[in-house]
């Protein structure tokens, strides 16, 4: 999957308080659809990860311990 870069809106805005910043931050991801979380979501990790998100890929390796009781 190649790197693309993504179309920004950027606006500001304050916020009198923490709780005012939290719940407008609640009303904008409720507005959101599902194409726009999820390209909000691949924005984020590909900031995170960069090409290891979009072009290596990454690798997980997963461990599992089994307990018995005797």
């Amino acid at each position: 999957m190649a790197s693309t870069k993504h179309n920004r809106v950027v606006s500001v805005k304050r916020f009198s308080s923490f709780e005012e910043e939290n719940r407008e931050e609640h009303r904008r991801l409720a507005a959101l659809t599902s194409e726009q979380r999820l390209n909000e979501f691949a924005i984020l990790q590909e900031r995170l990860w960069g090409k290891k998100w979009t072009q290596d890929g990454i690798v997980k390796t997963v461990r599992i311990e089994k307990l018995e009781w005797l």
